[in-house]
């Protein structure tokens, strides 16, 4: 990498794009130089839907941006957070009958899984390939077991990829605004990353998004994203529940939701009741508040449900995956939730809020910034290529 120019970073999301510039020193250590926050447009789920608008707000800020660094850019790393992500675990083997565990091998296995992949997955684009996991004769090691001598050797490997067409649209984006793509990465996994780096955590964990209409799930194991799962619902279950059930507006469900202080006194005292503020659009009627909480909190108790406690595609990971950390995408509503949840935290599970605002809306970029500077340990692939070119490029960097 060149230490003598300044990388762009575009996170592009439903509720933000988030520009930050970074620079690199010679042991490829990371500092901001600048940062720059734009209400997101165009953009839905994860999808470009209108390219015009996202096309001139990203073209605003370059200009801004460019001019406040001095610099032009014509290349970006960029992070995506796309509403579906095609996580496939694939498990490799090779009979050493005694031998030593070589690169052949390697390569061997992940040939095998290419065309396993090649022949299901024709229309999705690579984006991440870990190393999950390695074994010899069921004995489990941390690191590729080059020269180690065996009977049996057991490689698993994750492939993320994503639809086709959605990365296109984001690189059409990118071309009307005059930007290269210079690698294209998941937001859940630089989030990883910059969790990993900043916090003294176990390498076993579990991130739950939930935005206003989606909620999202990663699961990290030995450091690798090995499992993402997609909700279409969010915080609009809430905003609904309140509504539905208290005869009130949407708007004034979400009012409630952002603007109550849920605490001890409310939920134990039966006599206090909504302040007739809220009543914008309704009738004035007596709710009391411990049925507005009661609400929300049996809506919270179905979603952690669902998100994990009954999630049967996590059985597997729970085993040794005790950390659970929440973004919530609504610095609003957070208090309320965070109180809520943070019940149903015991001596075997941490709940931990990453809260997604002020310095940490930037957490993303950060992971981002200590991919491309020295990548990641687990990573097999450090660059996205499309359907055509995935299979095309031998595995150069897993050996490194």
């Amino acid at each position: 990498m060149n230490t003598d120019q300044p990388y762009l970073f575009i996170d592009i999301d439903d509720k933000n794009i988030i520009f930050s510039v970074i620079k690199y020193d010679e042991k490829m250590n990371y500092k901001i130089i600048n940062s720059h926050r734009v209400d997101s447009a165009g953009v839905v789920n994860g999808k470009i839907f209108d390219i015009e608008k996202s096309t001139q707000i990203i073209k605003n800020c370059l200009n801004e941006i460019e001019e406040k660094v001095n610099h032009l850019f014509t290349n970006a790393i960029i992070i995506i957070n796309p509403d579906k992500i095609n996580c496939i675990n694939v498990c490799g083997y090779k009979k050493l009958n005694g031998s030593q565990v070589s690169k052949e091998d390697v390569t061997y296995i992940l040939n095998d899984s290419k065309k396993i992949i090649a022949l299901n997955e024709d229309k999705s684009s690579l984006v991440h390939l870990f190393n999950s996991s390695f074994s010899i004769d069921s004995d489990n090691l941390e690191n590729l077991p080059l020269g180690l001598f065996g009977e049996f050797y057991n490689q698993n490997m994750t492939f993320l990829l994503i639809d086709e067409n959605t990365l296109k649209n984001i690189k059409s984006l990118l071309k009307n605004c005059g930007i290269n793509s210079e690698r294209i990465v998941l937001k859940h996994f630089v989030e990883g990353i910059n969790l990993l780096q900043n916090k003294n955590i176990d390498k076993n964990f579990t991130i739950i998004r939930i935005s206003n209409e989606r909620s999202s799930l990663a699961v990290f194991k030995n450091k690798s994203y090995v499992y993402s799962e997609e909700f279409n619902f969010g915080l609009n279950l809430l905003i609904n529940d309140i509504s539905k059930l208290c005869s009130l507006k949407s708007d004034e469900a979400k009012t409630i939701l952002s603007e109550l202080n849920f605490d001890e006194d409310i939920i134990l005292n039966e006599n206090n009741i909504l302040d007739k503020k809220y009543f914008i659009n309704s009738p004035y009627r007596k709710i009391k508040l411990k049925l507005v909480y009661d609400i929300i909190e049996a809506r919270l108790d179905e979603l952690f449900e669902i998100f994990y406690k009954k999630n049967t595609n996590l059985i597997y990971f729970k085993k040794t995956n005790k950390n659970i950390y929440f973004y919530i995408d609504s610095l609003e509503m957070l208090k309320n939730i965070k109180f809520i949840l943070k019940k149903k935290q015991t001596s075997d599970l941490q709940i931990i809020f990453n809260e997604p605002y002020g310095e940490k809306l930037i957490s993303a970029s950060l992971g981002a910034a200590e991919l491309i500077g020295k990548g990641w340990e687990k990573e097999a692939i450090p660059i996205t290529q499309s359907k055509k070119s995935i299979f095309a490029r031998l595995f150069s960097t897993i050996f490194n």
